[in-house]
């Protein structure tokens, strides 16, 4: 008995469709340096981070939360940066005011999340796991 073509079409398609969906492990990582803290005139404190994607693929809004930690250690205030679209391979650059905050009122700045590092269809990725980080400054930065 001869199976027709498109039946054996249609049994291949079900059965790519049915199969599991894989984990798409990202190689690579997200490097991010705080580059660089100086005064404002206002008498906070300007901050610059550097984020390089070193992912195969684009990354189209990069989230992180962070938590800046006075001179005694004690949980000062809860940040939100947002990087726009990072292209494989490129560089961008973001500087944020701590408006009333002094940089040496600063001892610590935490990552508490990153959000975004992947497109919403790969999954099982834990974002924080992919960052590299670097520090030009005094202040703690990271974990």
């Amino acid at each position: 008995m001869r199976i027709p073509a498109c039946l054996i079409l249609l049994g291949y398609v079900l059965a790519v469709l049915a199969a599991p969906a894989q984990a798409q492990d990202p190689t690579g990582k997200i490097s991010l340096e705080l580059n660089h803290v100086q005064p404002t005139q206002d008498g906070g404190c300007r901050l610059s981070v550097i984020a390089t994607n070193g992912l195969e693929r684009p990354i189209n809004q990069l989230g992180l939360e962070i938590v800046a930690f006075n001179v005694d250690g004690l949980v000062d205030q809860f940040l939100r940066l947002d990087f726009s679209r990072i292209s494989a391979g490129k560089t961008k650059v973001l500087q944020f005011d701590l408006a009333g905050k002094a940089c040496d009122s600063l001892s610590r700045l935490h990552i508490n999340d990153v959000l975004n590092c992947v497109p919403a269809s790969v999954t099982d990725v834990y974002c924080p796991d992919l960052l590299d980080l670097k520090n030009r400054t005094a202040i703690q930065f990271g974990d």
